[in-house]
């Protein structure tokens, strides 16, 4: 978004701009920059931010933004700020994490299975918190959305509603099957690359998508369905005073009384057994537990019992004999067995009593009717299944009736036909069958079947299953496969017409076979559209649906969604309010049927020149493409418990090194040792530590890489002589971070850092550059977290240097590997308490540095002995084929910028905007041809991405803090392979 009036800025220095202090500004700002890189920053936000930042309580002498700084969050992109360790705050905006938005008829799902816009919920809000554009509604009652956790779609409730106005556009993207979502820029998606902002989604991203739709919400109204005179007064009371009773259409517990209702039609009872009574349902334990979930919630205790036994059944077949565990679980209430059966539940043996679908269901809205259905339809009804390649069976419930109640069990079907008709779907006449003879007497099965690929797409994306996961993962599939069919016998339509009207223009067969033959029109298909009249099928070659369902399993089992393709992404002009939600725990919700929500660099020297490994480049970097995993959402080579993750991001390095990776000596190389101290992943969230677990020892993707370098020139050869560098050597730099272990812990605080600014009412400058004072429980759990993932990120690079080793030792010998030393290991995003001189004084403060770089100066007491005399090597890559640098902390540094410089070449494009613009095979081709740099990535649009015009000069940027004196440049390196996730 362009800043409505840019901040006046006046050049005090070389590649030094300052913003004096004015408006909300508590300090002054600092820009270093040359004349080059100055004009970049000036046409986005990033000065609006850095005044933002100088805005904030406590911050101590100036804000500062590098020369590769560029807009971000909250904190601009190389944004540097120190807080009073007693009086001042942290901010995850200075050190990652975002807040974003979609427009006011983006449809919602909630846990109840109900399409809402999202602009509607803000009547469920109890306090409106309005700052500086953005209306923070807080307090939302029991608003609940469905949401991604662990994998899984589940529901989380939504803490915070927020609106602003966006004036500038909007991304449009659409998937292959009608998924349609339109957000702002900054909207973070999820995708089979991970969370990825909505600018930067490009045609052929694989987007997750949810294809149940559910229904309408609509008021239920608030008349009384039960006041509870019927009961004894002791039950009466009960209900009261668990707030069940009155129960109205209103009622906030009806919809999960409308589930359990028809889930205990189908596989639950309500039985007594020696004058005590109990409410039971049958199942599998992991749909059990949900419906544990909903009593628990309604206030009785419920709980969940397995056995095993030895059944014995009489069937048309005859005698049946089998071994079966089972599932059972039992609210042992009366009150509750009295609310379920004053609601409709049957008492005893449903074969027996007669019982109908109860009139305040059948008068209650559709929401309600469809999660009655839906949860009896997951006990009762048939998982969608094919009956041959790619046709499905017809969806069956079925009932067994004794003689007497076979009318009454007739009825109740055609009551749930009668409730199919309003949502669209047909279905065939209710079946009547005999069965056999039990000691009750004759047993006869009830069919209701629904037949037909468009009744069984409505069956399964309007209504679907409760309290059932496998027919609702099947029915999520099945729906992605029927649509993949209608898509491709579509395109065999539009082929066959185009064949007619090309015959009426005189064209001859095999003149329209060449034209129109291809994967899903073979020459055969051609002739029979060119002399027949007939509707066009499915190609016999088309995927069944048990490989598809295979595939689309592993998709679930991944990311908790199916993946699909993206066919089109536009960018459309938007004026108006958009929205957005916290969603606690898991930061995700679905809207459209989409699921919307610590870097550093080492470098390792060798013992080779060019000319050992220019013969070798392609077989260096393929093997290390093999060994280090790498790609967003890639899991690594080590296989980890959750306990033992917590040791290792407690150890850091040091749990590295005892289980065989890395050495001592790499230790006393890197910041920190390799471990901060005071980590504690008891803060951590089980989804943060789910993807750290899955991502430990992966590279990552995006910018994060692999390269080998050859030091081209020395610019300090006292510097270069103690880092042990010279010209013609080769060095490999490593860059990667914590992964989506240190990205969930920082979206995982969001929410308490909002909700402490509501309490404490703090004026936040900008509603990304959220903050809490560092005496708050709040900001002691982020720090504690935030250490867990600065160890993460140290000892990832540190496993993954350890088989780099490993891979020069398989391709150059052993005594290359052993011989690979560590030059030295830096953070590039994180936030750190250290002391440091303001006006005269020794002050403790805690510095944030977001995509910068500690450059500490000889005798800082925090260097490793081998560096404390000559200063703190720099490590500061380019962009992909460009060179990248050594540089080394200076005092000036450290007076000036608390020892901080840059940390990179700084984009100055968006991914987004790099894929459109760049090809990515195109670009390997000419870096190979032109430069010789052998580039290996996971795919081609990795390399359009991070293409070396994406990024600003990395020449200018060194150049700015060399001439501004923060830093000294010790080393040039040359690129000449790279390795990309």
């Amino acid at each position: 978004m362009e800043p409505t009036e840019r901040p006046k800025l006046k050049k005090i220095d070389n590649a030094v701009w300052m913003m004096e202090q004015h408006d909300t500004m508590k300090v002054p700002a600092y820009i270093f920059a040359n004349d080059n890189l100055i004009g970049k920053m000036q046409s986005d936000r990033t000065l609006l931010q850095l005044k933002n930042v100088a805005s904030l309580e406590g911050i101590v002498k100036s804000a500062m933004v590098m020369p590769d700084g560029h807009e971000g969050y909250g904190f601009p992109i190389g944004g540097v700020a120190a807080f009073d360790a007693e009086t001042g705050v942290v901010s995850p905006g200075g050190i990652g994490y975002d807040i974003n938005c979609l427009p006011g008829d983006a449809i919602i799902l909630d846990e109840f299975g109900t399409r809402r816009a999202i602009q509607s919920f803000s009547s469920s809000a109890t306090d409106v918190l309005e700052n500086d554009g953005i209306t923070q509604l807080v307090g939302l009652r029991n608003v609940r959305l469905l949401s991604m956790s662990n994998t899984t779609i589940s529901s989380s409730p939504a803490s915070y509603f927020m609106r602003r106005k966006e004036s500038v556009g909007i991304y449009k993207i659409l998937t292959a099957s009608g998924h349609e979502l339109r957000a702002t820029g900054d909207h973070p998606l999820l995708t089979d690359k991970g969370m990825v902002l909505a600018k930067d989604i490009t045609p052929d991203s694989n987007l997750a998508v949810v294809f149940f739709e559910g229904t309408e919400f609509e008021n239920n109204g608030s008349s009384i369905i039960f006041d509870g005179s019927s009961l004894s007064d002791e039950r009466k009371h009960e209900l009261v005073s668990r707030g069940l009773l009155p129960l109205t259409y209103d009622h906030p517990a009806l919809p999960r009384l409308a589930r359990l209702l028809g889930y205990n039609l189908g596989d639950g009872s309500i039985h007594v057994t020696g004058g005590r009574i109990c409410v039971s349902a049958f199942g599998k334990e992991e749909d059990l537990q949900r419906i544990k979930e909903d009593i628990e919630l309604l206030g009785f205790s419920a709980n969940i019992y397995k056995r095993k036994r030895k059944s014995r059944i009489k069937t048309q077949y005859g005698i049946k004999e089998f071994d079966s565990s089972s599932a059972e679980l039992h609210v042992p209430s009366r009150a509750f067995a009295d609310l379920l059966s004053a609601l409709g539940a049957p008492v005893g043996k449903k074969t027996n009593p007669a019982f109908v679908v109860p009139k305040w269901i059948t008068e209650s809205k559709k929401w309600i009717k469809r999660l009655f259905l839906a949860a009896f339809f997951g006990a009762e009804m048939s998982s969608p299944q094919v009956l041959s390649k790619t046709a499905f069976y017809m969806a069956v419930v079925g009932q067994n009736k004794n003689k007497n109640s076979v009318e009454s069990g007739r009825f109740f079907l055609l009551q749930i036909a009668e409730m199919l008709k309003e949502f669209g779907i047909e279905t065939r006449d209710v079946s009547v069958r005999r069965e056999f003879v039990n000691k009750e007497g004759e047993t006869y099965r009830l069919r209701l079947m629904i037949a037909g690929e468009d009744n069984l797409l409505k069956l399964w994306r309007t209504i679907g299953f409760e309290y059932n996961k496998k027919r609702k993962t099947l029915s999520e599939i099945a729906c992605a496969y029927i649509l993949a069919k209608r898509r491709l016998q579509n395109k065999r339509v539009e082929i066959a017409s185009k064949v007619v009207e090309y015959k009426k223009k005189g064209f001859k067969l095999k003149e329209l076979q060449e034209m129109f033959v291809s994967e899903i029109s073979n020459a055969r298909f051609i002739e029979r559209a060119y002399y027949e009249s007939c509707t066009p099928r499915i190609n016999l070659t088309f995927e069944s649906f048990e490989d598809f369902k295979k595939n689309k399993i592993f998709e679930l089992e991944s990311y908790g969604a199916i993946l699909e393709q993206v066919i089109s992404v536009s960018f459309e002009s938007f004026n108006d309010y958009v929205y957005d939600f916290t969603v606690d725990n898991t930061h995700n919700f679905i809207a459209n049927g989409c699921v919307v929500s610590n870097c550093g660099v080492r470098l390792l020297k060798t013992s080779l020149t060019e000319a050992d490994v220019r013969p070798k480049i392609k077989e260096i970097c393929d093997k290390l493409f093999i060994n280090v995993p790498s790609g967003v959402g890639s899991e690594g080579r080590i296989r980890i418990s959750h306990d033992e993750l917590d040791d290792a991001v407690i150890r850091g390095v040091g749990w590295a090194i005892e289980k065989g990776y890395g050495t001592e000596e790499d230790k006393q190389h890197t910041e920190e040792y390799g471990c901060i101290p005071d980590a504690n992943p008891k803060v951590v969230t089980p989804t943060a530590k789910k993807r750290g677990k899955s991502q430990f020892g992966t590279l990552g993707a995006g910018n994060h890489f692999l390269e080998i370098q050859v030091v081209d020139k020395i610019l300090n050869p006292v510097a270069a002589k103690a880092f042990g560098l010279h010209e013609g050597q080769i060095t490999v730099m490593i860059h990667c971070g914590s992964r989506g272990y240190g990205h969930q812990i920082c979206t995982d605080n969001l929410g308490s850092m909002l909700g402490l600014a509501q309490k404490m009412n703090l004026w936040l400058p900008d509603k990304e550059l959220v903050y809490a004072p560092l005496n708050t429980p709040e900001a002691k759990n982020y720090m504690d977290g935030m250490r867990c993932a600065v160890n993460f990120a140290f000892t990832n690079r540190h496993i993954i240097a350890h088989w780099t080793r490993e891979t020069f030792s398989q391709v150059f010998g052993k005594s290359v590997g052993d011989n690979m030393p560590l030059l030295y290991d830096v953070a590039h995003n994180i936030a750190k308490f250290e002391e440091h001189n303001v006006d005269g004084k020794r002050r403790k403060l805690i510095v944030h540095r977001k995509g910068a770089t500690r450059a500490f100066p000889a005798g800082r007491e925090e260097l490793p002995p081998v560096y404390r005399s000559i200063g703190q090597p720099v490590l500061i890559p380019g962009s992909m084929g460009t060179s990248s640098y050594i540089l080394v902390g200076n005092q000036k540094g450290l007076d000036v910028s608390w020892g901080t410089t840059c940390h990179g070449a700084g984009r100055a494009m968006s991914r987004g905007d790099a894929i459109r613009k760049f090809n990515g095979a195109n670009l390997s081709k000419e870096l190979w041809n032109n430069k010789n740099i052998y580039i290996r990535a996971t795919e081609p649009k990795v390399v359009a991405e991070e293409a070396p015009d994406a990024y600003k000069n990395v020449d200018d940027v060194v150049e700015s803090v060399a001439s501004a004196g923060i830093s000294d440049i010790v080393a040039k390196l040359r690129p000449i392979g790279v390795v990309k996730g």
